[in-house]
């Protein structure tokens, strides 16, 4: 058995405890964080989407129902207009800086308690076909989409 004198046992018995706090609580931690990467995403996660306003019409919530205002000749669910909004990922992409870059459609989401809305811009990339790029107006980072996305998205 160690030999110990009280004060050494008094200061094993501190670093075995502050050894055993740290595998059972920060290692988990660091695993969890490591574990959940961070998926951008159009809207923020915690956030109560209220209107998205394309160019001709808007997605609103009238009374926990959405709706189309001014309503548009063709079939389109505005609810799950909406939740393809509040849920969609995007994939981030490198692409070379232009600044003669024309969206071709844009839309402008008001979020609860937010009193600037956010504006998404939509590009066609010229290299491949049927690829869409967006961006956060103000942004660097451009994210890609597909034509089926991008028509579900902003109406096209």
């Amino acid at each position: 058995m160690l030999k110990l004198s009280r004060r050494g046992w008094n200061n094993a018995l501190i670093f075995i405890v502050l050894i055993l706090m740290f595998v059972l609580y920060g290692i988990p931690q660091r695993l969890a964080q490591l574990n959940s990467s961070v998926v951008p995403r159009l809207i923020p996660e915690n956030s109560e989407l209220l209107m998205v306003a394309f160019s001709h019409t808007r997605l609103v919530k009238v009374s926990d129902v959405w709706r189309l205002q001014p309503v548009i000749n063709r079939p389109v669910d505005a609810a799950k207009l909406a939740l393809a909004w509040q849920y969609a990922l995007l994939t981030p992409i490198e692409v070379e800086t232009k600044s003669s870059r024309i969206p071709i459609a844009q839309a402008s989401i008001q979020l609860a308690g937010d009193f600037s809305p956010l504006i998404w811009l939509l590009y066609e990339d010229e290299t491949q076909m049927g690829i869409y790029l967006l961006q956060q107006a103000g942004q660097s980072q451009f994210y890609v989409l597909n034509a089926k996305h991008a028509s579900q998205l902003f109406l096209l």
